[in-house]
């Protein structure tokens, strides 16, 4: 992996979610197991690692410590509530909320549109709205059992 300045880990005109993370490594490790996340950067090269970019499906996530003297100056806390949902669509959502174990802070449901969803927490108590495309009933179907 290049180190910082010398290539680019995300690609120009993309949108790029970081998590702040108080233990990276555990972080890292539940990325890696619940959403099969795969290290793509990572810096510095030697040693403890500051910042990561893994790649899950065909997204970038960064995982960080968040803590420059210039920015915080401590790793920032999620909030009580969120204003922005980081989703990640995924093909098999029982196999993702099985491997988060006690990690699911909603289970799976329905929702009319067809999509099946859940909510996981990380281990930085950042939220993540987990979804399944088209595992669930589909929107005609759903207007015809309220009518």
């Amino acid at each position: 992996m290049a180190p910082l300045g010398r290539s680019r880990p995300v690609p120009e005109d993309h949108v790029f979610p970081i998590v702040n993370c108080a233990d990276l490594v555990r972080s890292t490790a539940w990325y890696q197991r619940v959403l099969g996340g795969v290290v793509e950067y990572r810096y510095p090269d030697e040693g403890d690692a500051e910042f990561l970019t893994l790649r899950i499906g065909s997204g970038l996530v960064g995982l960080g410590h968040g803590n420059a003297p210039a920015m915080y100056g401590e790793t920032p806390r999620p909030a009580m509530g969120h204003a922005v949902d980081l989703c990640v669509y995924v093909r098999d959502l029982d196999r993702v909320v099985a491997d988060a174990g006690d990690d699911v802070a909603v289970v799976p449901a329905v929702m009319p549109w067809g999509e099946r969803l859940a909510y996981l927490r990380d281990p930085e108590g950042t939220m993540l709205l987990v979804i399944q495309s088209g595992a669930g009933t589909q929107p005609d179907q759903a207007a015809s059992h309220t009518s």
